[in-house]
């Protein structure tokens, strides 16, 4: 791994003779969720501040992006965001690292956390970041998380005793997520699930590069679609990541209930497509909430999951190429129903039932990205 745009802090700094402790965690009272949309209802926003990173992993397909191709959200792409989450997924966890961007590099991340509050204000917001801004003083943990973030989720690119030490003069709870301190940490919530908008919690992760076996043999790091530098990743440490011999056989959750926003506003396949290869096949969300319906339940979304819920990834080029298995991956989501219907001008419109994996491979791939 190396950086690109930053200056990492000095970490030579003298040996804490005592470790920090954290707060003690204080459970919030989680409201009754919503559902506008039913069970079709996106669960989770992956929102992009930023299209770069100021460091290159080699697990990463960040250091593609040039410099000059590096977007930073604006204020209107983010107020039409969050406006059409309050109102098609008010309950939803939203997660500010979109697909491989660094959130932190977004100047105005402090005042857009204000005005999602405002817009949204029953969501739990994450901020999944590097932490190097955060060394840098940059940004102080809980400047963040009074501005209106309800996690930190920091991947430790640097001295875990460092990252302690400001979580602890944050003044809110925190603990280190693969420490065995963190087991000893009463009432440690996951970041993983919907506790509320009174949720403040800081979780401290190691980098990929120092992850245990267990978590690397899990494929949560994935060959971003097919376009990640596969001599690169071996090289820098991560020969787990490989070319597939062939499609996986397997499910997927994240076109039922994961939304991708890109910087510009625009909607994506999935998280793992850090490239943006899907960039302006599904609209945007300068188009609204009838946008986003067109988006959510349009043909080629439907056509997907359809797909997925089949195990047939093959039929799908993106898909074919994805070697991610999260551990939901294979819960077959939505009904026949929801599955077999698309809105279009306004109404709903029946489709043929989904097609079997053998038809789908007889009519050929379909190919999202141009």
């Amino acid at each position: 791994m190396t950086s690109r745009n930053v200056q990492l802090p000095m970490l030579g700094e003298p040996p804490q003779t005592e470790r920090p402790t954290s707060p003690p965690f204080v459970r919030p009272k989680t409201p009754r969720k919503q559902r506008p949309l039913g069970k079709s209802t996106p669960i989770v926003w992956l929102v992009e501040l930023s299209f770069g990173c100021n460091l290159a992993c080699a697990h990463c397909v960040a250091e593609q992006i040039k410099k000059s191709e590096n977007v930073l959200m604006d204020e209107e792409t983010w107020r039409r965001t969050f406006e059409i989450i309050n109102e098609v997924s008010p309950f939803a966890r939203i997660d500010l690292a979109g697909t491989v961007g660094e959130p932190t590099l977004n100047p105005r991340l402090l005042d857009f956390l204000r005005i999602a509050r405002e817009l949204a204000p029953n969501v739990q917001i994450q901020i999944t970041t590097n932490g190097t801004r955060i060394l840098a003083r940059e940004y102080k943990m809980k400047d963040l998380l009074d501005a209106g973030a309800n996690i930190l989720y920091i991947d430790q690119y640097g001295a875990h005793g460092r990252f302690e030490k400001m979580a602890h003069e944050s003044g809110y709870p925190w603990y280190q997520y693969y420490d065995d301190e963190a087991d000893k940490t009463p009432g440690a919530l996951t970041p993983w699930q919907y506790w509320g908008p009174d949720l403040k919690m800081i979780v401290l992760m190691d980098e990929p590069s120092t992850w245990p076996a267990s978590r690397r043999r899990a494929n949560i790091l994935g060959s971003w679609l097919g376009t990640i530098d596969y001599k690169r990743a071996a090289a820098g440490g991560f020969p787990e990541i490989a070319p597939l011999r062939e499609p996986l056989k397997r499910r997927c959750n994240q076109p039922f209930q994961y939304v991708t926003v890109s910087a510009t506003g625009e909607y994506l396949l999935c998280c793992q497509d850090g490239l943006q290869k899907t960039r302006g096949q599904f609209g945007s969300v300068h188009s609204g909430v009838e946008g986003f319906r067109e988006f959510w339940f349009g043909r080629d979304m439907q056509w997907i999951r359809g797909r997925l819920r089949e195990k047939d990834r093959a039929s799908v080029k993106e898909c074919s190429k994805c070697s991610i298995t999260f551990s939901r991956c294979d819960y077959k989501l939505w009904d026949d129903e929801a599955l077999n219907r698309v809105w279009q001008d306004g109404q709903w419109v029946s489709l043929e039932p989904t097609l079997t994996s053998e038809e789908s491979t007889e009519q050929g791939t379909l190919e999202l990205s141009s």
